[in-house]
């Protein structure tokens, strides 16, 4: 019989101390305490990190426990600061994980979690039911802080089937800063489906907003406000969120970082109609026209201020024509010229050009009240040649410019100018005239070097010393984006996706530059000589906000 006890006995040792046990649990809170700086903590009381094996964590300060093993953890306003570890997978017990948002004492901010990504590991958690890794941009009039959660999320947060709160927002007291998450919201996230609640905003997330949100039948509040990024349209699928209570999608612009001043979500927008008509549903200061917006309008309560819509200028014919999409019978359009208005057309969205000068519509319908679309100004000159279109996009590092002209007589060429803000132009390149000639003619010009967002226009040249303006247009470069981290910073900093040397300037809230040096990618740059404050990082035309702590 004896035997058979001991290694009975040994087993159960054995199983009690390894993975999936109390003690595989207390060995994973440790992980977590030494990895965020646990003993600076706010909060920590009964934590011991160096005690024995056997011993109990649930007595520790925001640790829940159930039948034996760590079910809940709240360390909610704690000060963590650091990184989420991957041992944070082996409280696979755990029913509730807060680490989020962050306060101030005294001169100390206070953030977490960490300046890592959110490790592949939490998708081990499947037992989880309320996630909330939010964060706190929390400032005073000295301090600033921001949740310091960089990069992608994984895609195994789709593994944890049993959510029904999940929270990595950044709360934002400061509409100038915001969260760190970045890149596409994982298709995974179709597999929540037990969500109520899911709250993404304040982030820099981008990309499309993908279509399998729309299988959060059982979602209730979902909240992808503020800085993020997202581009392309709505999801047809939202009309399947027939719980939901309040839906988020407006950007707000927090004037730095290189964040364009609106969202790029566009139209059409798809119908809605499975929304409840009580749900409040937010779209401002994105991209849509009326396309769309006129049939949902009676869901859709917050629409205002979007931005401005394409006018084109057709040479030939000398007809100007604003995209302001929806039913055109419904539309009237306010027609400027030199900022004195022309022209008001009902139901039509031509206007025919009989002088030169700068032109630009604005737009109303009737079924929209409220809403005024504005288009791009539209420079109408004689030029010395008859320019058919001019046009760009971004293709991966470069932005590619193209134009046409089915006219030359006299013409030298064209200087190209680019411009970081639409105001101040510089000349980046030249391309001389193919020839006088009636014939159409195509001239392309690739900018190696572009802004996050860059605008351009063409100085036509003549031989006689005149010359004329092209309409500016405008390209965002996906690509230009850099990220200052660790942000707050002490002693040094890095910025992320910068590709090439260049020259770095730490410039304050008055635009004074405090230093300047040469930043390389993955090499560090020097706070020495910086004191403590708010500052403004700038290169290539790119901005981005930093905290320097000492």
């Amino acid at each position: 019989m004896k035997n058979l006890i001991l290694p009975f006995l040994l087993l159960s040792f054995l199983t009690s101390f390894g993975q999936g046990s109390l003690e595989s649990d207390r060995l994973a809170l440790i992980a977590l305490y030494n990895s965020t700086n646990g003993s600076a903590w706010f909060q920590k009381a009964g934590w011991d990190p160096a005690g024995s094996p056997g011993d109990s964590p649930c007595g520790w300060y925001g640790v829940t426990c159930e039948g034996g093993r760590v079910t809940g953890l709240n360390l909610l306003q704690s000060g963590l600061d650091g990184s989420i570890p991957p041992a944070i997978g082996n409280l696979d017990q755990l029913k509730t994980l807060i680490l989020g948002w962050t306060v101030l004492t005294d001169s100390r901010t206070a953030y977490n979690p960490p300046y890592l990504p959110i490790p592949t590991e939490i998708g081990n958690l499947t037992n989880l039911e309320h996630l909330d890794l939010s964060g706190d941009n929390g400032i005073n009039y000295d301090i600033y802080g921001g949740l310091p959660l960089p990069g992608p999320l994984p895609a195994s947060i789709g593994n944890l089937t049993k959510l029904t709160y999940l929270n990595l927002s950044c709360m934002l007291r400061d509409m100038m800063y915001h969260g760190s998450l970045d890149g596409p919201i994982p298709a995974t996230f179709g597999n929540l489906v037990n969500l109520k609640y899911l709250n993404l905003s304040n982030q820099q997330f981008s990309g499309a907003i993908p279509s399998e949100l729309g299988n959060l039948t059982q979602l209730e509040h979902l909240n992808l406000n503020g800085a993020n990024q997202f581009t392309g349209t709505i999801p047809a699928s939202f009309n399947n969120l027939t719980s939901l209570k309040t839906l988020g999608l407006g950007y707000y612009n927090n004037n730095c970082c290189g964040s364009p001043a609106f969202g790029g979500l566009t139209g059409p927008i798809p119908n809605l109609s499975g929304i409840p008509a009580t749900a409040d549903v937010s779209i401002p200061n994105n991209s849509f026209n009326f396309e769309g917006l006129d049939l949902n309008i009676s869901l859709i309560d917050l629409y205002s201020n979007q931005a401005k819509i394409g006018i084109n200028y057709n040479v030939g014919t000398k007809v100007l024509t604003a995209e302001a999409g929806g039913i055109i019978a419904n539309n009237t359009y306010k027609w400027y010229r030199n900022n004195t208005l022309i022209a008001t057309i009902a139901g039509n969205k031509a206007y025919n050009v009989t002088e030169d000068g700068t032109y630009y519509a604005e737009v109303t319908n009737n079924a929209v009240p409220g809403l005024t679309l504005t288009t791009d100004n539209e420079v109408v000159t004689s030029l010395p040649v008859n320019l058919v279109s001019f046009s760009g996009s971004n293709e991966g590092e470069q932005n590619l410019l193209t134009w046409k002209t089915t006219f030359e007589s006299n013409s030298q060429g064209f200087d190209i100018e680019r411009s970081w803000n639409g105001i101040d132009f510089e000349i980046i390149g030249f391309l001389p005239s193919q020839g006088e000639s009636n014939a159409s003619k195509e001239y392309s010009f690739a900018d190696k070097n572009p802004f996050f967002t860059s605008y351009y226009r063409l100085k036509q040249l003549d031989f006689d010393g005149t010359f004329a303006y092209s309409k500016v247009i405008s390209i965002k470069n996906q690509n230009a984006h850099i990220l200052a981290y660790p942000n707050p910073a002490k002693d040094h900093f890095y910025l992320k996706n910068l590709k090439e040397k260049g020259e770095v300037s730490v410039q304050n809230l008055e635009g004074k530059v405090i230093s300047r040096q040469i930043g390389e990618p993955g090499k560090p740059l020097t706070t020495v000589g910086i004191a403590p404050g708010l500052y403004i990082i700038r290169i290539s035309g790119m901005a981005q906000k930093i905290v320097i702590m000492k």
